[in-house]
């Protein structure tokens, strides 16, 4: 996932509330979201080559992300997969206790990334690189994550994730209105030529890459998660509501498509 929006305590009912872009090569298998543990319960899209997941939701009130982080290190294929520790950390019974797991973890068993662990109350940002293991609070407000740090602020991409972020209304309409929004609002291209990279929608066409998926996931204060998917660029695809998978629904009552 290259994009990641995160607000926490802006909205009146849902103290967090997360948007975000999965940027992939098309011939990478991904599935939509399904069940990816079953006590807890765990739902999410899966890669099917490593087998992990980018973004999972816990029915115990956990959102566990991850993205690639760009400049704290050179990839190496032989490492383990950052998906799966996304799915170890969704797991867990509580975000204090990902946060002990995170931090007993060595840096250098995984490629480069920034991790976001989040419950209704508190959340937590993870880098990981050749720089070493940095655990950090995530405070309220407007956040944005891309390839490089949580927050960046040097880079074209990250400031304009994290500018859109900042000015976007967040606090207004129901669930349903506001996935509407934000997922027009990932729709967003660069000024110019809509192949260019600065947008949070990506299209690359001649590499084969681009934005491959887009979740929205909103907590309430008791910890109840409604889960928002659309499968392709969100700026030619509509979005659907998976939330009945964290209720133990089949895919099908869900409405995730086959």
């Amino acid at each position: 996932m290259c994009t990641l929006l995160v607000w926490k305590n802006r909205h009146p009912q849902y103290p967090i509330i997360v948007a975000a872009n999965r940027d992939e090569f098309e011939g990478r298998a991904a599935s939509d979201p399904l069940y990816l543990h079953e006590h807890p319960l765990v739902v999410g899209g899966r890669d099917e080559v490593a087998g992990g997941t980018w973004l999972a939701v816990s029915e115990r009130g956990l959102i566990v992300a991850l993205t690639n982080r760009r400049g704290a290190g050179r990839h190496d294929p032989a490492k383990r997969s950052r998906g799966l520790l996304v799915l170890d950390c969704a797991r867990r019974d509580s975000l204090e206790e990902i946060g002990v797991a995170l931090s007993e973890i060595d840096p250098s068993a995984f490629n480069p990334f920034v991790l976001v662990a989040l419950d209704p109350r508190a959340g937590l940002a993870v880098h990981a690189g050749e720089d070493g293991l940095r655990i950090e609070a995530i405070a309220d407000g407007a956040h944005a994550v891309t390839n490089w740090d949580f927050d960046d602020e040097r880079h074209a991409k990250a400031l304009r994730a994290l500018e859109l972020a900042r000015t976007f209304d967040i606090a207004r309409g129901d669930a349903a209105t506001l996935a509407d929004d934000l997922h027009r609002l990932l729709a967003d291209h660069a000024p110019g030529e809509r192949g260019m990279d600065g947008g949070l929608c990506v299209h690359r066409t001649e590499e084969r890459y681009g934005t491959r998926s887009t979740a929205i996931v909103m907590l309430d204060r008791t910890g109840q998660a409604r889960f928002f998917y659309g499968r392709g660029h969100p700026c030619e695809n509509g979005l659907t509501d998976v939330s009945a998978l964290l209720v133990r629904e089949d895919s099908v009552r869900a409405g995730v498509e086959p």
